[in-house]
């Protein structure tokens, strides 16, 4: 399918104790009602095995710019039952 054509840029605004701030920017046209990106961002922490976190205190919102869009938001958290297995594919 043709999903269009543009460009997206994401940054990470801030990282604390609290944890971290994105955002990602884009611009697209054609291909009306595909897939055009999937934004990451990810943080590192120190490795622990899921039976060993007691929460994963997490939030998200999200803002456009143009009222005239049409958009399908996900927000995924990915954890891998081995400790070494990377959790951003």
């Amino acid at each position: 399918k043709d999903s269009g054509s543009g460009s997206q840029c994401t940054a990470v605004n801030s990282v604390s104790s609290n944890g971290v701030a994105w955002s990602t920017t884009w611009n697209w046209s054609g291909g009306n009602s595909n897939v055009k990106s999937y934004a990451n961002s990810g943080i590192s922490f120190n490795k622990k095995l899921v039976s060993k976190v007691g929460g994963i205190p997490t939030s998200v919102s999200w803002t456009y710019s143009n009222s005239n869009i049409n958009a399908d938001v996900s927000y995924d958290l990915f954890t891998a039952a081995d400790i070494n297995h990377v959790t951003y594919s």
